[in-house]
């Protein structure tokens, strides 16, 4: 039985990738000083939106979105399934919005109305072009002859393998959305601290490192890439920036020079998901091992000692007042720490050196 695969604008997917792989995207709203725009037109040049609306933010615009409610999605899905074609609909992470819950409730309601046909909800565990690509696959895997059952199953069995590492221009806009306290932001702002975030095994925003300056910032989130890409050769992977293209192109040449990737996409931020991060973005999305474990899980501390000790990075001045400042930090962006401050010390002191000093800022 025919299916059709229909994703949300978050996944940041333009029409000639929607036309070239037979895609349906139902578009969330941004209001911008007051005036309401589809996140997705098909008929607006996305990089000029894009930038238009980047620089609207940068001067100060009011911004807000809202997600996609159930009586939408009884409308987008029910011409589909009048038609006898069965539905996959992709949606962003349920750790970012309640879209997917929507979705579900407007697909229970629906089975009603129409007992003979399937819609099936995916939540992503993701956003950006690391959804949009898992519903390219989804969309490949349609046309090598898998059933509904089967593409979504793949889904599922691969979507935790999709990496999202991101670093922020201004701090100001995770502030907004509640990931840091204002005190954070500003401290962080005049000592140019860039964080490096990445996307969760439980589908939210989490810090892994920060890195002082801008540079530094881009380097890392290449490095990580090359770190834990797989099969590089195989992958088309992708680069989404909130008007920052020359940095973008930096990222992508920094990994091209050590991985044989297959190709590259790099376009513009949607400018939903653009809203809560803010201008100056770079974000990167790749197949590899190792997504960022939750900070909430118990292997948290053992993954952070891992990766600071690959990467060089060591506590500056004391463990104490390291493992507090890093206590605090992840306090203020909303995320929990799996051991006491007092077994976080004696963990982090057993295995890492200390007292160097951290890397100079970029020059």
């Amino acid at each position: 039985m025919a299916y059709e695969i229909i994703t949300d604008s978050a996944s940041n997917l333009t029409k000639d990738l929607l036309d070239r792989y037979n895609l349906h995207m139902i578009s969330y709203h941004v209001t911008l000083d007051g005036e309401d725009y589809l996140c997705y037109d098909p008929e607006r040049d996305y990089a000029e939106a894009g930038k238009h609306f980047y620089d609207r933010m940068r001067e100060g615009a009011v911004v807000s979105t809202s997600l996609v409610n159930t009586a939408a999605f009884i409308d987008f899905f029910t011409p589909f399934l009048e038609d006898g074609k069965d539905i996959i609909f992709v949606g962003i992470s349920s750790g970012l919005s309640g879209t997917v819950q929507a979705a579900r409730i407007a697909a229970d309601d629906l089975a009603e109305e129409y007992p003979d046909r399937r819609i099936i909800v995916i939540d992503s565990m993701g956003a950006s072009l690391g959804e949009g690509l898992m519903v390219i696959g989804l969309s490949e895997r349609r046309a090598e002859g898998m059933s509904i059952d089967e593409a979504a199953a793949w889904y599922e069995e691969h979507k935790m393998s999709m990496n999202h590492i991101f670093t922020v221009d201004d701090l100001k806009y995770l502030k907004k959305g509640g990931r840091i306290s204002a005190a954070a932001a500003i401290v962080g702002s005049i000592l140019s601290i860039k964080p490096v975030l990445l996307a969760s095994n439980e589908g939210k925003i989490v810090s892994f490192c920060n890195a002082r300056g801008r540079k530094k910032a881009l380097k890392e989130i290449a490095e990580q890439t090359i770190k834990r890409i797989v099969a590089p050769e195989e992958q088309v992977i992708s680069i989404a920036h909130c008007d920052a293209p020359e940095d973008a192109e930096y990222v992508a040449s920094l990994v091209r020079t050590a991985c044989p990737v297959k190709d590259v996409i790099i376009r513009y931020y949607d400018i939903c998901t653009g809203t809560h991060v803010g201008p100056g973005t770079v974000a990167i999305f790749f197949m590899g091992q190792d997504r960022m474990l939750d900070p909430a899980s118990d292997a948290f501390i053992p993954h952070a000692i891992r990766t600071i000790k690959e990467t060089g990075s060591r506590i500056p001045a004391g463990i104490s007042a390291g493992v507090s400042a890093g206590v605090a930090q992840a306090k203020q962006l909303g995320e929990k720490i799996p051991a006491t401050v007092r077994q976080a010390k004696q963990q982090i002191s057993d295995k890492l050196p200390v007292g160097r000093k951290s890397a100079n800022a970029d020059q």
